[in-house]
């Protein structure tokens, strides 16, 4: 509970800031500039506006209700765009998209009548679409330049189940189980580093949670006979994780 108060008191004062800066704009046109919107403003030129491009991996731990249905860490990867409110301001929108691959189970089973077998594999994955803010703080530490962002989207756990036979290389099924998206809401802390002209390394992390949601865990008091899927019991829980990202960035 703390440590969402915390995130939450992060994001409210990245709002107030970008309204205060938004109001200002007139006063201070001449405010010296930061390295990631350097160049000089043409009013009515949006080719002005810095745009990221970032690529993550990223490693997730359940926390909460979800750590202990799933008490496992997990790898992941991450896809953030964003774009410059203005061309003299800290301040970036845009969009992002992560996906995690959570757990998985096999079973094989054969055919009563002929023997043909019939290899099963059912998994489970937590994906994220949000839409995002960042706001510089316009500190250079060494050359890191910090930052902080909040996202707010959908993010969906699901299960789903293949078939494939090792007898027929053409046989082959999918099939989903459950879906389940909910709200999802996340704050980060994170710093650039660069590297090259207009490429960085980003370091981040942050806590992100959802509206109570059901979704499939590996339950390893399980039984499983005709389908690998019966190797997962349904729980119910809001999705709470801390997630540690590190990536390169592109800016243009």
């Amino acid at each position: 509970m703390v440590l969402r108060q915390v995130m939450i008191f992060m994001l409210m004062s990245c709002y107030i800031g970008a309204i205060a800066q938004s109001e200002g704009q007139d006063a201070d046109e001449q405010a010296p500039t930061d390295e990631y919107y350097e160049e000089s403003y043409v009013e009515g030129d949006d080719f002005s506006r810095m745009h990221f491009l970032e690529l993550n991996l990223h490693l997730t731990d359940p926390t909460g209700a979800l750590d202990r249905n799933i008490n496992s860490k997990y790898f992941g990867f991450g896809l953030d765009y964003l774009f410059q409110l203005s061309s003299d301001r800290p301040g970036f929108v845009g969009i992002g998209f992560d996906y995690t691959f959570l757990e998985n189970a096999g079973l094989t089973t054969f055919d009563p009548t002929d023997g043909f077998p019939f290899d099963f594999s059912s998994s489970t994955s937590l994906g994220t679409l949000s839409a995002m803010y960042r706001h510089y703080i316009g500190l250079n530490l060494l050359g890191l330049e910090p930052f902080v962002e909040g996202s707010l989207g959908i993010a969906a756990m699901w299960s789903s189940t293949s078939v494939t036979s090792s007898d027929d290389p053409d046989f082959s099924e999918f099939d989903f189980n459950n879906f389940d998206p909910s709200l999802a809401y996340a704050f980060r802390g994170g710093v650039h580093y660069s590297v090259a002209d207009a490429i960085y390394v980003t370091a981040k992390v942050g806590y992100m949670s959802t509206l109570s949601t059901e979704y499939d865990v590996r339950d390893d008091n399980s039984t499983a006979i005709n389908s690998s899927y019966d190797y997962f019991s349904r729980k119910s829980s809001t999705v709470d994780v801390i997630r540690y990202d590190l990536g390169v960035t592109f800016a243009f």
